[in-house]
């Protein structure tokens, strides 16, 4: 399989499934595709090496683990040269309550999910990582309230 190559119905199949249950032995994977077993790891291993499948992880719940508060904040920054904008995200990587972090058009320049204990820490979080930041311009945060779909899950279509 080749980075240039179309996506075949089996590689598709393969990675609904593994978007729906990460874990599932590659066994029983292999029956749903209609295929052996080693066939079916080798499919997985040449998807995850083209970067097709960056990598595996859990799905954790926010309120069991302890941060059930999730902000949305919106940021502006001053200037909006590469060097900037660079800086900006590659700080916000690095903040590890900081879940999502995506580059916007529009009035706002970021778009960030932060995932906290509390209110009051997001207050911290404001004053003492982000408003701090000398290219950050603007702030707009809402509470998320409640969630009623939170997926990681991209749709899959069949190959063409």
């Amino acid at each position: 399989m080749t980075r240039d190559r179309k996506l075949d119905e089996v590689d598709l199949k393969i990675m609904q499934i593994l978007q729906q249950n990460g874990r599932m032995e590659t066994v029983h994977i292999a029956t749903k595709v209609c295929r052996s077993p080693r066939a079916t790891l080798d499919r997985i291993e040449q998807l995850a090496e083209l970067g097709f499948i960056e990598r595996f992880a859990a799905i954790l719940n926010r309120k069991l683990v302890g941060r059930p508060t999730l902000i949305v904040t919106l940021v502006k920054l001053k200037s909006h040269s590469a060097e900037q904008l660079k800086a900006f995200a590659t700080t916000m990587q690095f903040q590890p309550e900081v879940q999502v972090v995506l580059h916007l058009s529009g009035e706002y320049d970021y778009l960030l999910h932060v995932s906290l204990r509390d209110p009051a820490e997001y207050e911290d979080f404001l004053e003492q990582k982000l408003c701090n930041l000398p290219m950050v311009d603007k702030v707009h945060s809402s509470v998320v309230l409640k969630e009623y779909k939170m997926d990681a899950a991209i749709p899959i279509y069949p190959a063409v």
